[in-house]
């Protein structure tokens, strides 16, 4: 229906058939689906098998190796050609399935990540997927929602919408059902309707869907707007800019090498083709590949401890986290918050009588019809629910505009009458209540909050006019006292993060008394820190207590990103827990921010890396493990990585020198390439953690990069250089069969790589302690090249197509040797340093 803002509501509602009081009927719901369509946006479809093939034979790398059979066939070189096609055929046939993991990972990651929203369906309440929205439902908003499809409004309590994204107003607008909308009025002016992807600032409301999908505004002018936009992280870029600069020294180095063979009298096809090869071998293209699955697997891994990851760089820096800001209600405690009593304005326990009565009428009244607001929640629940509540307000001041407390306003005849719920103190100190009265209950405040519980105030007032910038003459009603238990294993968890090297900091908006019971029950002491303080203190005094500080109570909004700041300030890495759309700036600003699922809103979620589903702070040692766990299995891959291509390009420098053969033929390079960057995005990302691994930080990846590195690669790679080395030019000089030297050397390559990725993918663990099929992919790897270097040395009708011969029992028993002693040293290091440890550890005890 066109021009719905300006129709009847009855007229919309036998349009889409349904009822503006119960919502769409269970049956009605998928005939709206059929007639209307689906609130979902057009996504651009996988690729084609074929395009993907198109596209990695077009890739620069495979390129340069069918360059490489152009010239096998223009030297007449048919067999080498055929093959060369072969590899290239082979080595993007593994790439679609590794990009094929990847992509399957992530569309799971993005599925699990879809926003839920509130809605009516024959009379009851639900939580339903975004997608599964219909025209004709009834959608319940409230503050911090966005607006999942357009429609009408049919109440409306100081609804308040952002709709910048849309219209590039900065200004936030109010909505009124009530309002009365011309048909020819632009959308910045229809007041009565909401619109996707706007979000709701304040108030609640409940709104008519007429519009969904691509056929709401936002739709109709961004038809792409839930593909995910692909953002690199900061390892990401890192390691792009790192391929790009070894590659020019790469593409130097391949042509350095072949050039002088040319200048040495060798075959000059040969020295082109191997020019080719060398180009292929030596421009580093796996790191970014080896980072993103990484991370990729990495965030799968979060899934499954109730972590869900929206952007990739909350995955990555959430190793190098060392301090933890979260909020106390259901991340610490259980949020199973209770009513456990109501005070009177005389400071005495509320008893069932008629009193009680007109207190519960009154504190009914403070409390938003639709709040999803656990303490609203659990008040609402212990006075009697909806049977309490008999009018709707006219005006809502939510605590989403900034100030401590809440107001709903009543309008009846020419008299306002509103109802506040809020800050205790400041509530008590606002009322018309005596001097002693208001001690009394100040002394209850504190009481209470000392021994954990959570306070709220409520207050009335009637007044001829509208006011709720301040706070006077209140008439008190009651103080709720609340209880939240303290959630079973968070006093262990932070007890483990404390050993990782990384502090929890309670931040609340709950009185001191509340936030220093509850920290004091899960282990953290000192002294609580309050919002009024934060205002007083300048940036570097401010750094100065965050450094000594684990509990602020009573913050603002705002003072959650001061705090942030200080922190990041004094070096700290930042990860941010919250739940309110006054938590996102300080959530978007912290290194890695983390919204919570269920407590948490739309916008606190949008601004979010990582969403914690069911608010529980026992999962974030477990999703720091697994943050630094990715990124030491790709620290250790890169390393096995680069030493590999380091191990390859010097055994060609002896030969280089002697002036002979290189040790390695072409075929034999192109397949050492697609072997050895897979076994580097395998092996590496699916290690199983370090032991003790949460108990050190992980390396600054530049610092790695511009010197640890350097020395991992050559400690962990001469080894097996020279060995190979050594074995072709003795076999070669003493045999005088370059083929079977050749044979050799290729030989002891497939199997002394893998054995060094055996020996690498863990740092103090041997291999016969953690186990050598520990790693599934290792175990296949290892089987495999041991199936291939036995066909290529036995089956003589592969020879000619991989340059290979048979091998003598000597050969093979001086080969076996060398991949021993070159590689397998690593692993009696570790052993001898693990046997020390425990020496010194049984000292110790």
């Amino acid at each position: 229906m066109s021009k719905w803002w300006a129709c009847p509501i009855s007229d919309l509602a036998n349009f889409y058939n349904t009822n503006i009081k119960i919502g769409l009927s269970e049956t009605q719901v998928p005939k709206n689906a059929e007639r209307f369509g689906k609130n979902t946006f057009a996504e651009l479809k996988p690729s084609s098998t074929f395009s993907l093939l198109i596209e990695g034979i077009k890739s620069p790398m495979m390129l340069l190796l069918l360059s490489i059979a152009v010239l096998s066939l223009i030297f007449s070189k048919f067999l080498e050609a055929a093959v060369m096609v072969f590899v290239v055929l082979a080595y993007v046939f593994i790439e679609l399935i590794n990009k094929a993991r990847t992509d399957r990972t992530l569309k799971q990651l993005k599925a699990l990540a879809q926003p839920t929203l509130t809605v009516i369906r024959a009379g009851n309440k639900s939580e339903i997927a975004s997608s599964e929205l219909v025209v004709g439902d009834l959608i319940v908003l409230s503050s911090g929602v966005r607006v999942p499809a357009d429609g009408r409004i049919i109440e409306s309590k100081g609804l308040v919408v952002d709709e910048s994204t849309l219209t590039g107003e900065s200004n936030s607008v109010r909505k009124d059902a009530e309002s009365e909308v011309p048909e020819e009025a632009p959308l910045t002016e229809r007041t009565n309707s909401v619109f996707s992807g706007t979000v709701v600032l304040d108030g609640e409301g409940i709104v008519l869907v007429t519009a969904v999908g691509e056929k709401s505004e936002f739709g109709k002018i961004a038809k792409e707007v839930q593909i995910t936009k692909k953002e690199n992280t900061y390892l990401q870029i890192t390691m792009i800019n790192l391929a790009k600069m070894l590659a020019v020294v790469a593409f130097a180095v391949s042509l350095i090498v072949p050039g002088i063979g040319v200048l040495r009298g060798q075959d000059f096809q040969q020295m082109v083709i191997t020019w080719l090869a060398l180009t292929f071998l030596m421009v580093p293209g796996q790191p970014p590949i080896i980072i993103t699955m990484a991370l990729a697997l990495a965030s799968f891994e979060l899934a499954k401890e109730n972590i869900i990851t929206k952007r990739l760089r909350g995955t990555e820096t959430l190793g190098f986290v060392t301090v933890v800001v979260t909020d106390k209600t259901g991340t610490v405690t259980e949020n199973k918050i209770r009513l456990e009593k109501l005070i009177s304005a005389d400071g005495n326990e509320l008893e069932k009588s008629s009193e009680q009565s007109v207190v519960k009428e009154k504190v009914l009244l403070s409390l938003p019809e639709h709040s999803r607001d656990p303490t609203d929640e659990a008040v609402f629940e212990a006075l009697g629910g909806t049977q309490g509540k008999k009018i709707h307000p006219d005006i809502f001041i939510g605590f989403a505009r900034g100030q401590p407390w809440r107001i709903l306003v009543y309008k009846k005849d020419n008299s306002f009458l509103h109802a506040i719920a809020g800050k205790p103190e400041i509530l008590i100190n606002s009322s018309n209540l005596p001097q002693k009265e208001k001690e009394k209950l100040l002394e209850i405040l504190e009481k209470e909050t000392a021994a954990g519980e959570r306070v709220v105030a409520y207050a009335v007032r009637f007044l001829d006019k509208l006011e709720t910038d301040r706070l006077t003459d209140l008439d008190f009603v009651a103080l709720a006292i609340l209880t939240d238990p303290v959630r079973e294993g968070v006093k262990e968890a932070i007890t483990s993060l404390e050993l990782a090297g990384v502090t929890t900091v309670i931040v609340t908006g709950d009185h001191p008394g509340t936030a220093k019971a509850v920290a004091e029950k899960i282990g953290l002491s000192g002294e609580v820190v309050t919002g009024d303080q934060i205002e007083r203190l300048k940036d570097d005094e401010l750094r100065a207590v965050v450094k000594k500080t684990r509990v602020f109570a009573r913050v603002a909004p705002l003072q959650k990103l001061q705090l942030i700041k200080a922190f990041q300030a004094d070096g700290e890495k930042v990860a941010m827990i919250g739940d309110g759309i006054n938590d996102a700036a300080a959530i978007k600003s912290a290194d890695v921010g983390i919204a919570m699922g269920k407590m948490g809103t739309d916008l606190a979620k949008e601004s979010a890396d990582l969403v914690l589903t069911d608010d529980n702070y026992v999962h974030i040692p477990e999703a720091i493990t697994n943050g630094r766990k990715s990124l030491d299995n790709f620290q250790k891959g890169l390393t096995y990585y680069l030493t590999a291509k380091a191990i390859l390009l010097s055994i060609f420098l002896i030969p280089l020198i002697l002036g002979i053969p290189f040790p390695l033929n072409p075929i034999h390079i192109i397949i050492i390439e697609l072997l050895m960057d897979l076994a580097s995005s395998t092996i590496f990302v699916t290690e199983q953690k370090e032991p003790n691994l949460l108990q050190r930080m992980p390396e600054n990846v530049q610092e790695y990069l511009k010197s640890t590195i350097l020395e991992k690669i050559f400690v962990n790679g001469i080894g097996l250089a020279l060995g190979i080395t050594v074995l072709y030019v003795f076999l070669y000089f003493q045999t005088d069969d370059l083929v079977l030297a050749q044979t050799a050397a290729f030989s002891t390559w497939l199997l002394g790589h893998i054995c060094l990725a055996l020996n690498m993918k863990q740092r103090k663990l041997p291999l016969l302690k953690q186990g050598i099929f520990s790693n599934r992919f290792a175990s296949l790897w290892l089987a495999g090249m041991i199936v291939l270097t036995v066909t290529m040395t036995n089956i003589p009708v592969v020879f000619p197509y991989l340059k290979t011969t048979f091998l003598p029992f000597s050969v093979w028993g001086i080969i076996l040797i060398m991949v021993i002693v070159t590689t397998f040293w690593i692993e009696v290091k570790k052993m001898i340093r693990m046997e020390a440890r425990r020496e010194t550890d049984e000292i110790i005890r």
